[in-house]
């Protein structure tokens, strides 16, 4: 396998020609009850991964894991093209994923959720190991899930540390969820040396920052929850709190939306936009990649509002509604 991304893009522009189109989303939009909605499903490349969800007894916890199963693969399937740099450079992709999970671990451990809650809410498409995963999941503490992820000897794990430390010295959830971010990127863009990459990390930074401006509501910006590695600078940061967006318009979107939900979906448009158009840029980049992964994640969540929404009978327009939210 080559280490570049000319092989790697060639084979993942055949997976994306392979991922559901407006048509077969339509199409499981407009099935008239939850079994027709499976049946349109294994019409579709998805079918391997369906075989539970069709027994007597199935429901919608068999469905969540048909398709994590197939976001799983999906992920697996991508990183074995590649080798070297590249690998690394798409692990760290895939990591983001698990940035997201390591949240989700420490947030339901400290509000008491519980552990079947907890890993519903997990996306299989990291690169930490399930065993690890569902280890911290299942502890009752956070230093407790703190051992899990570094007996792994995950690369966030030093990032874990460093977040129930911040946790445990401000009993705040922000500076833990800050704390696991600055892991991540710092590692990230370590990893990175496609250009591509780096500019697309670049801006993600700048949206995160700009999203913990939003939370704060124009109060004065605590220095300690800045994210370096973005355009903006920590002096650049602590501007926002006046809505000072430095230039950057998917900042000044998100700093401008009425509400934290709306800001969320500034920051999500945002991202999408930057991927297609790296991809378009940059056909031999990791661009097509980042691409690809984002448009499969929106496939995966678009297929589990359906499906709940056909397990619950609730109206086509209500799901078609959720579905474009």
């Amino acid at each position: 396998m080559p280490d570049d991304y000319a092989y790697i893009n060639t084979r993942v522009r055949i997976m994306r020609t392979r991922l559901l189109d407006g048509r077969s989303l339509d199409s499981a939009l407009a099935a008239g009850s939850y079994q027709e909605f499976l049946r349109v499903l294994t019409e579709t490349d998805l079918a391997a991964n369906l075989r539970d969800t069709t027994t007597e007894q199935a429901g919608l916890a068999e469905l969540d894991q048909a398709l994590s199963r197939n976001l799983f693969d999906t992920a697996r399937k991508v990183l074995g093209f590649a080798e070297g740099d590249s690998k690394r450079e798409i692990q760290a992709l895939l990591m983001k994923w698990d940035l997201v999970n390591l949240k989700t671990v420490a947030r339901g451990i400290i509000t008491g959720r519980g552990t079947d809650a907890i890993l519903a809410n997990l996306i299989p498409g990291g690169t930490l190991k399930p065993a690890a995963l569902q280890a911290a999941a299942q502890s009752t503490d956070l230093p407790s899930a703190v051992a899990a992820i570094t007996l792994s000897g995950h690369p966030l794990a030093a990032a874990m540390r460093a977040a129930a430390q911040a946790y445990a010295s401000s009993n705040r959830m922000l500076d833990l969820e800050v704390a696991l971010d600055q892991g991540y990127y710092r590692h990230a863009l370590k990893v990175s040396r496609d250009t591509t990459l780096r500019r697309y990390l670049s801006r993600e930074i700048d949206i995160t920052n700009a999203l913990i401006a939003r939370a704060g509501a124009g109060q004065p910006l605590d220095p300690s929850l800045f994210v370096p590695g973005g355009k903006l600078d920590a002096a650049g940061y602590a501007r926002l709190s006046g809505g000072d967006a430095g230039g950057l318009s998917d900042v000044s979107a998100i700093l401008d939306a009425p509400s934290l939900e709306e800001a969320e979906v500034a920051a999500r448009t945002a991202l999408d936009t930057a991927t297609r158009n790296l991809a378009a840029g940059d056909p031999e980049g990791v661009g097509v990649i980042l691409d690809f992964l984002r448009r499969k994640e929106i496939e995966i969540a678009k297929l589990r509002l359906i499906g709940r929404g056909k397990f619950y009978d609730l109206p086509t327009d209500q799901i078609r509604r959720e579905v474009q939210a």
